[in-house]
């Protein structure tokens, strides 16, 4: 399966990334990077092996970390990411 990200998605990446840079360090950004790399692969592995969103209908959600989750719908051959969220906050 291939797996896509909204702009959205992808704007709030960004955002998360420049916040661990700046407040923490590059090699803070560079784990949090791997680690959502290696959900994003689990994702693509098993697409419906994480619960279905409460908030979100019709998506899934995989928690990353405590303070992110991945919310993503599966399409016919296509995974989208929808939004990349900080648990912390209120969608």
């Amino acid at each position: 399966m291939k797996v896509v990200l909204s702009v959205k998605a992808s704007q709030q990446l960004i955002n998360i990334f420049d916040y661990l840079e700046q407040t923490f360090s590059p090699a803070t950004r560079k784990k949090f990077q791997t680690r959502i790399d290696r959900y994003i692969a689990a994702i693509k592995l098993l697409p419906l092996g994480f619960p279905e969103s409460t908030i979100f209908p019709g998506c899934r959600k995989c928690v990353a970390t405590r303070q992110t989750s991945i919310i993503y719908k599966v399409h016919d051959n296509v995974i989208e990411i929808v939004a990349i969220l900080d648990n912390r906050r209120q969608p």
